[in-house]
């Protein structure tokens, strides 16, 4: 015999907030009692669950610590989904919203790419990976500079006429770190190669297939940065 579904305690459109003492289940340092809103989808089932979209007074009052790591996760942070027990009727009384009293930001994980940068810029788990700009690509040049292991093997592929050609390149160095041009707004840092006995100076995001470690996750590393954070 089917068990029969949970009839759901609260309607589509009916306002609630959330109980004291509830926590956020991705962020348990973040109290989520007296946060109030709008019921805007219900999910019945065994135990139902409820989006809630939440209210201007609450949206005003949510830490800053929550909207980043909602950006950082890709999470709404105008609305979430919540079980029926951690609800309650929202009869319009003022109620204080329960604030974090101690935010534990978890240390950054050397196997997460996006904390591995977040380490170039001397970042929390907690930071936004910084925009690419001209003072964030000076701080990763002198984190390459001091970092990567010269000389080292890698491919570069440029384009011709009818198709693309990729061939081995030998990078010797990054570009001076006085002289601007090294540090390019389009391509960001440049460094010093030899492909095919000619020397050419080459955008190091373009560099791929680099040899040996850890050089290797250095440049992917940049390469990722550069390439989303623009």
């Amino acid at each position: 015999m089917k068990k029969p579904i949970t009839t759901a305690k609260f309607a589509l459109n009916e306002f609630v907030r959330v109980r004291s003492g509830v926590t956020d289940p991705d962020f348990p340092d973040t109290p989520l009692g007296g946060w109030a809103g709008k019921i805007v989808e219900v999910q019945s089932g065994d135990l139902p669950t409820y989006l809630i979209r939440w209210n201007k007074t609450t949206l005003a009052s949510i830490h800053p610590i929550y909207r980043k790591r909602c950006e950082r996760d890709g999470f709404a942070f105008e609305e979430m989904w919540l079980a029926e027990d951690d609800l309650e009727p929202d009869t319009g009384c003022p109620v204080v919203l329960e604030q974090p009293t101690k935010i534990v930001t978890p240390p950054l994980s050397m196997k997460d790419q996006d904390d591995r940068i977040r380490a170039v810029f001397g970042l929390t788990r907690d930071d936004l990976l910084p925009d690419v700009d001209s003072s964030s690509l000076r701080t990763y040049y002198n984190y390459l500079a001091a970092n990567l292991r010269f000389p080292f093997e890698a491919t570069w592929t440029r384009e011709t006429r009818f198709r693309d050609v990729s061939g081995k390149v030998t990078i010797h160095d990054l570009g001076g770190f006085e002289d601007d041009p090294w540090i390019d707004d389009t391509y960001g840092i440049l460094c010093k190669a030899m492909m095919s006995g000619v020397n050419r100076d080459l955008p190091l995001s373009e560099v791929e297939n680099v040899k040996g470690k850890p050089n290797q996750q250095i440049v992917e590393n940049y390469g990722y940065w550069f390439g989303n954070y623009r």
